[in-house]
Order: C-alpha cells, then structure tokens, then sequence
C-alpha cells in the first residue's frame, strides 16, 4: 500500500542532542480499538496486519542462539548439545538448519512477510541450501 503525505515537511537540528529532528504532518487516530495514521489532508491509512508465525520466529532464534554458542565453544557440537538441552539431536540439527536460510528469507520470517504459506513444520521437514532454490521454493 502506498500513499502520499501532503502538508509542510519541516527539518530542523537539535543542537543539545546534536541530532536532526523531521517533522512529518501526521496524525495517530485509534479507530475500532486499532491505531491508524491519518495524514493532513483527513487519508486514513490502514495497513494490512502482519501475520506472524511465533513457532518459526521462535525456531529462527533458538538456531542462531544455539550456533553462537557453538561457536563460542559452550557446546563441542550438536549432539553434546542436545544431550545438554535435554533435546532429541535430528531435532536440534533441524532447528539449526534455520540458520542456513538466506538473510532476504530470514528477514522475511521477522518482519512478518509473506513466505508462501510455509511453517515451521514445512522447514523442518527440509528446504533447499542453494538461496535461489529457497526463493523459489517459498514462491511454489
């Protein structure tokens, strides 16, 4: 969705904070329990709400939590963390595996994108390694 903000832009420059301020004619106005912005010319914009998948958010952050303290020698692999963790170690090595999607699909899985349907389910069951298989694969 698109749209116009008309009205008088101003920038200006806090020189205590040395930092610039914008001014954006702007309006936040709460319609049916739901904050919206309202232009200055009356536009009421009401963008689509995100549609987050928490369990695959979740997994995508438990991975790179988990490679970070591989990495920083916590654990001396996946199974010695799995045992640790108290976790089955294919279940481990497919949550980590989340952390082979490409940063374009991984952004995408944060910010509530759309990645065709596809949950965390879908990604444990496997996905491409190749970035370009994955777009291709989210887009089938």
């Amino acid at each position: 969705m698109s749209f116009e903000i008309t009205g008088e832009r101003q920038l200006t420059y806090n020189q205590e904070e040395n930092s610039p301020g914008i001014f954006i004619p702007i309006k936040l106005v709460r319609r049916a329990g739901r904050t919206h912005i309202q232009t200055s010319d009356g536009q009421v914009i009401n963008p689509e709400p995100l549609q987050f998948d928490t369990a695959l958010v979740k997994a995508l952050a438990q991975a790179h939590i988990w490679m970070e303290q591989m990495t920083e020698g916590k654990y001396a692999g996946v199974s010695d963390l799995a045992r640790r963790r108290k976790q089955i170690t294919s279940y481990v090595s497919r949550i980590m595996r989340l952390t082979l999607l490409s940063p374009q699909l991984q952004e995408a899985i944060l910010t509530g994108q759309n990645i065709g349907g596809r949950t965390l389910a879908d990604f444990m069951d496997g996905f491409p390694l190749s970035w370009h298989e994955q777009e291709r694969w989210i887009n089938q």
